[in-house]
């Protein structure tokens, strides 16, 4: 072995990147390089590594949105200790935090992407198993999963979540009146 050789792994990999031209991933230039490449990815990003991969961040999106309002949701009640679906002081704090959450989840984007990236397969099993017990053709059992995935778990998980701060907070929150919540979510990203 080379004297000079780094002798830790962190070392080794901060050497070859040096070697190759490409900023040291253990460096904070090398993290902001990264981070600057995946942050501008977008849809179009992700239809060119693959349809699960497209369908897998429709799912995470979706999951992100659920979050946002239940979060929000359970902030505006704590603050204000009514309901925002029934006062307007409550649904004013649910859209200014709303949108405070929103321009977070924005930035962490590529955390969402990696996740995505992460489940694709997962996604994939799925749609293969629709199709293998159903013996139908790809494009139905992936417009199944679609439709069990993005719509049944979505609504499921917006039911239980509102069902789970309605518990916490003591404050009744019905999941049938989300829209209103998504309206006044809206209306505090114009301003």
């Amino acid at each position: 072995a080379c004297a000079s050789a780094p002798r830790t792994r962190r070392g080794r990999r901060a050497a070859e990147a040096e070697v190759a031209g490409e900023p040291s991933p253990t460096t904070k230039s090398g993290f902001k390089s990264w981070w600057k490449k995946n942050a501008k990815m977008d849809s179009k990003a992700l239809r060119k590594m693959g349809l699960m991969c497209l369908l897998s961040y429709g799912f995470v999106s979706n999951v992100n949105a659920l979050l946002l309002i239940l979060l929000a949701t359970y902030r505006s009640i704590l603050a204000t200790g009514a309901s925002p679906l029934t006062d307007k002081a409550a649904l004013k704090q649910f859209g200014l935090t709303w949108a405070g959450l929103y321009v977070i989840s924005n930035l962490i984007r590529p955390v969402r992407i990696s996740i995505a990236l992460a489940i694709s397969k997962p996604i994939d099993n799925i749609v293969k198993w629709f199709q293998d017990k159903l013996s139908c053709k790809r494009w139905l059992a992936i417009g199944i999963s679609i439709f069990m995935l993005n719509i049944c778990l979505t609504i499921s998980l917006l039911w239980g979540g509102m069902m789970l701060v309605s518990a916490v907070t003591g404050v009744n929150v019905s999941a049938s009146q989300f829209g209103v919540l998504v309206k006044a979510g809206k209306a505090a990203t114009k301003h």
